[in-house]
């Protein structure tokens, strides 16, 4: 039996998990990375923390599995996307690596829309464009920090990092130069997009581009006594995570459509071709082989259930956790459509990123009345993130026959059958719990030959838990709810500028 490791480096934990030739899960570790926000609205990373928690994981999770290292057989890595990982020309880090979320670059994004230059940045890219992608970081950098250029050999997106780590390979893959952004079309870096951002002048400081699935090198002597792995054990380059998750939870193919129901909820549609639409919204990433994921995201996801839990309260469990079976068994009690309570799921300070664009969005409960209770009000949190999908779907061009669901939310039957009911879809439940770790662990095995490619990979290893029907009677209802929840999402757009602006005046 020959075994895989994919590695999954979220923005707050770091997780390695041991894979058999089956797909099934036969050891994992994972362990939290620390966060450090010198200043507010920054997220950075100690790099060399976090490869050693990395280092940590991999040993833990091999301990776990009860095999030799000398059974891996190849590895991968998937992280999170954009952000800046910068080392010089001995390896090492010149600062803390900036990370996706961080929002020290919001003012020079809203100078590039004061220039009316977004537009044409969307064209190049297919990528609407945040504080914390790796150009935005750049341009910081260029304006704030001038002497880090002139030292810097390359920079990387996290998933680089940890792999330059282990190999001493220098390189990344189509998928993240996507979020850099680069030039989607050509799947390559784009000066004149770094131009244009105000990043210029680091073309040599951008690494060589290899396939996903491509053998980028081998674990060092170095990194297997930090590892416990076995030098010499073959590493492909890997991907961003959101690519991974889709592939580990079997999606390959155009027109599938599959939603990680996550901190953000990432609603992803394979496509063939690298389409603008709907302009200026979302997110475009190229896969492995020729296909490309278009993502509308919501990034108000299970955020928004933590927050409601946090300061309303709801049952435990006798360990202390969430119980969320009996709370989901009293909400079900509540009517569709909560008694006319809805939600505009827009908490995350990020706002609004599809299927429009504010920044300054925030949520709203409507409709509620003295007795309005705090289970209709959990009803509509429930409801609300199936609406925002259905929203985000729509806008989206081409078909969808089914609907995958994975990440924490989707081990909820209660809400996959909502979500089957308010999309109008059959929801299907991916099998895999860390898809993240399972698609790059998919695609190495695909690279050192135990399948022959990522479709018999999949076939053979991806399997569904859980299937739900709508039922024709509750879609009927959640239509007339939908169609008010977006009623009430335009006209409460209009006022959103005025919020902000009143709130900057209050606390001026």
């Amino acid at each position: 039996m020959r075994y895989l490791l994919g590695i999954d480096k979220g923005t707050s934990m770091v997780k390695s998990v041991v894979f058999d030739e089956d797909g099934r899960t036969v050891g994992a570790s994972e362990e939290r990375v620390e966060v450090l926000s010198p200043r507010p609205g920054w997220h950075e990373e100690d790099p060399e923390a976090s490869w050693q928690a990395c280092c940590r994981t991999i040993r833990g999770a091999i301990a776990e599995a009860g095999i030799s290292a000398d059974e891996i057989a190849a590895l991968g890595i998937a992280a999170h996307m954009g952000g800046a990982w910068i080392v010089d020309a001995d390896g090492m880090a010149l600062r803390n690596a900036v990370c996706w979320p961080d929002e020290r670059a919001q003012p020079l994004l809203t100078e590039l829309g004061e220039k009316g230059v977004l537009d044409e940045a969307f064209t190049i890219s297919g990528n609407g464009l945040m504080p914390g992608i790796t150009l935005m970081i750049l341009a910081w950098l260029n304006r704030h920090e001038p002497d880090i250029r002139p030292r810097a050999r390359a920079v990387l997106c996290a998933k680089d990092y940890f792999r330059f780590r282990l190999t001493g390979r220098i390189a990344t893959d189509p998928s993240d130069v996507s979020f850099v952004p680069g030039d989607i079309d050509a799947r390559n870096h784009s000066s004149r997009l770094a131009a244009l951002l105000g990043a210029g002048g680091w073309d040599d400081a951008m690494p060589e581009i290899l396939g996903s699935d491509a053998i980028a090198g081998e674990v060092t002597q170095v990194a297997a006594e930090a590892t416990g792995l076995r030098a010499g054990t073959p590493v492909i380059t890997g991907c961003g995570d959101a690519v991974a998750n889709v592939i580990g939870a079997g999606g390959s193919r155009p027109g599938e459509a599959i939603t990680v129901l996550g901190t953000s909820c990432l609603n992803s549609l394979i496509v063939d071709r690298p389409g603008r639409e709907p302009p200026g919204l979302g997110f475009l990433f190229a896969m492995p082989g020729d296909t490309y994921l278009r993502i509308l995201p919501n990034t108000s996801g299970t955020i928004t259930m933590d927050w409601f839990l946090d300061h309303f309260g709801g049952m435990r469990t006798d360990a202390g956790a969430w119980d969320f079976r009996a709370m989901e068994k009293r909400v079900a009690e509540a009517p569709r459509g909560a008694d006319g309570v809805l939600l505009l799921p827009y908490v995350n300070t990020a706002g609004v990123l599809a299927p429009f664009y504010d920044p300054r969005a925030r949520g709203a409960f409507f409709g509620m009345s003295n007795q309005t209770t705090r289970d209709h009000l959990m009803r509509a949190v429930y409801e609300a993130l199936a609406y925002a999908t259905r929203d985000c779907f729509e806008a989206m061009p081409g078909g969808r026959d089914v609907l995958t669901l994975t990440g924490g939310g989707a081990r909820s039957a209660f809400w996959a059958q909502m979500f089957a009911d308010v999309c109008k879809l059959p929801i299907e439940i991916s099998a895999a719990a860390q898809t993240g770790a399972a698609g790059v662990a998919l695609m190495a095995g695909v690279a050192v030959g135990i399948w022959p490619d990522l479709a018999t990979a999949q076939a053979k290893t991806s399997s569904v838990s859980a299937r739900y029907e709508p039922d024709p009677v509750a879609s009927a209802d959640y239509d007339r709810w939908y169609d008010l929840y977006r009623d009430v999402r335009e006209t409460y757009r209009t006022y959103s500028a005025r919020r902000s602006e009143t709130v900057g005046r209050a606390s001026a």
